[in-house]
């Protein structure tokens, strides 16, 4: 018998979420929070209903922005940070 408690959480390479338009036009991603879940997913959810009504986003919402890792700058700083983006 296995005792104890597994979890698996899903996170991005420098450990940020991913909050925005994804895919086919009205499909929405909020998700890879990484242990930090509940300490993001207000602010979370304030960026993703901003995306979904069409109002003026913040400025820093594209950091978390899916297509961050089509910018070839993002890229650039994904590969000088290396694996340790951690909280």
């Amino acid at each position: 018998m296995v005792t104890g408690h597994w979890y698996y959480y899903t996170k991005t390479r420098e450990n940020r979420p991913l909050v925005g338009p994804v895919g086919p036009r009205g499909s929405w991603v909020m998700g890879a929070f990484s242990r930090y879940g509940i300490m993001a997913a207000c602010g979370a959810a304030e960026i993703l209903a901003t995306h979904m009504s069409g109002a003026a986003l913040p400025a820093y919402a594209m950091a978390f922005h899916p297509a961050r890792y089509d910018d070839p700058v993002c890229r650039a700083h994904l590969e000088a940070w290396g694996d340790t983006g951690q909280l």
